[in-house]
């Protein structure tokens, strides 16, 4: 149940008459907006809208208040249909049926209920009130999830308490009566059945949402719609086949467990050359069949790993990821971590070290700044090397026009 999935349907997408097995939709929102202990008064109009000759009811009196939770122990152990409208009318946000049946199909659509639709509290017959069995065990699991509901629909009898106008022991004990029958039933495939609930009318034929455990804490949920009018024992009998194939052919299987074994791979830049052993973190149990090659041929396995590896790698540190897919539908992931620390080598912190010091952005930096006073050293440099080369032509020719100067003087003695 908890895993929602399917391990056998037939038609489950076809849309039926819900009948009372609507009733689950009601007290999900009934519980979803009101307390247990909330005193709901029963309308006349509420009370009207169940033909009496025709339909289930508990004798609930106009103007009569009720708790909750045992209206819901009405509705759902007994079947009572009344109830239905009562708990509509007192749920609803402006206290009319129209405005709970809105609540209804919004709740429906929320769910993914794909093939519902609703017009009335309790399933009374309208061609467009209708669901199909899919949907129905989608309502079943959520409705579960309420322990208040989980333990009213496992009752086989209930008690009614003094109200405004009776004494407990005043109600007609026919009227509290359960519906469910396979409750009591017995098998060696499941420990005890824990729900859900009946519905029967003339078009619908006879319906059951049932739920089971086993020993090992496995619950299921079958559905049937439309059963044998003429024999009311075959919808208890085929629901209890159901529950049968399913406990009998799939169990709740560890698919990996936390700590798990994966593999070792190499790391680089290790010491020794180590290798790091990986294991799972987490765990992921679903129900799978018991049938191994059945089993090998619907699961598959999708590893990522985070590779290449480098070293450091600290214990516990997330290197991948599992994910597991039964029918092509994932059933769930975990992630790979170390389970051992791999230190690095001096060799490569060393050069990692360097690495680290060049592509820093301010070593850069100053390679460039150092770069360019270099560039401006090396230019005047030159300059000045230009400028002495200058200076030095000029100094030999001054030298060298005095020195002729001094010839012509000591020509002009010799006369």
């Amino acid at each position: 149940m908890e895993s929602g999935e399917v391990l056998c349907e037939k038609n489950a997408t076809q849309e039926r008459s819900p009948a009372s097995t609507t009733k689950i939709l009601t007290s999900i929102i009934a519980l979803e907006r009101a307390s247990l202990d909330t005193e709901m008064t029963a309308s006349q109009r509420a009370i009207d809208s169940v033909d009496i000759y025709n339909y289930v009811t508990a004798g609930i009196k106009p103007g009569e208040i009720i708790k909750l939770e045992n209206l819901l122990e009405l509705m759902l152990v007994t079947s009572a249909n009344e109830v239905g409208y009562i708990i509509a009318e007192n749920v609803s946000p402006d206290g009319t049926i129209a405005g709970f049946v809105r609540l209804m199909n919004q709740k429906a659509e929320e769910l993914g209920l794909t093939g519902s639709h609703f017009t009335n509290p309790c399933g009374l017959e309208d061609p467009d009130h209708v669901s199909t069995a899919r949907d129905l065990a989608i309502l079943g699991r959520e409705a579960m999830k309420y322990d208040a509901f989980r333990e009213i629909v496992a009752k086989t009898e209930i008690t009614m308490p003094d109200t405004n106008f009776r004494k407990g022991q005043d109600w007609n004990a026919s009227y509290l009566t359960y519906t469910n029958r396979l409750l009591t039933s017995r098998s060696k495939y499941y420990s005890k059945v824990t729900g859900i609930k009946t519905g029967y009318t003339d078009p619908a034929g006879r319906c059951l949402v049932a739920s089971a455990v086993n020993p090992d804490g496995m619950e299921l949920i079958s559905v049937v719609l439309g059963s044998d009018i003429q024999n009311p024992n075959i919808v208890f009998e085929e629901s209890q086949k159901l529950l049968e194939y399913g406990f009998a052919n799939y169990s709740v299987q560890d698919v990996v467990k936390d700590g798990e074994y994966i593999g070792r791979s190499e790391v680089a830049d290790a010491v020794d050359a180590k290798k790091v052993e990986l294991i799972s973190q987490g765990s992921i149990r679903h129900i799978l069949p018991l049938n191994t090659e059945k089993l090998n041929q619907n699961l598959t396995l999708v590893k990522k790993l985070n590779e290449p590896f480098k070293a450091p790698i600290e214990k516990g540190q997330v290197l991948g990821s599992l994910e597991y897919f039964y029918k092509g539908k994932s059933i769930g992931s975990v992630s790979i971590i170390a389970n051992n620390s791999i230190e690095k080598t001096t060799i490569a912190q060393i050069r990692d070290k360097y690495m680290e010091i060049v592509n820093d952005k301010r070593f850069t930096l100053g390679l460039k700044i150092a770069g360019g006073l270099i560039i401006v050293l090396i230019v005047l440099r030159l300059v000045f090397k230009a400028v002495s080369r200058r200076s030095n032509r000029r100094r030999r020719y001054y030298s060298s026009a005095s020195s002729r100067k001094k010839k012509n003087v000591r020509f002009r003695n010799l006369r």
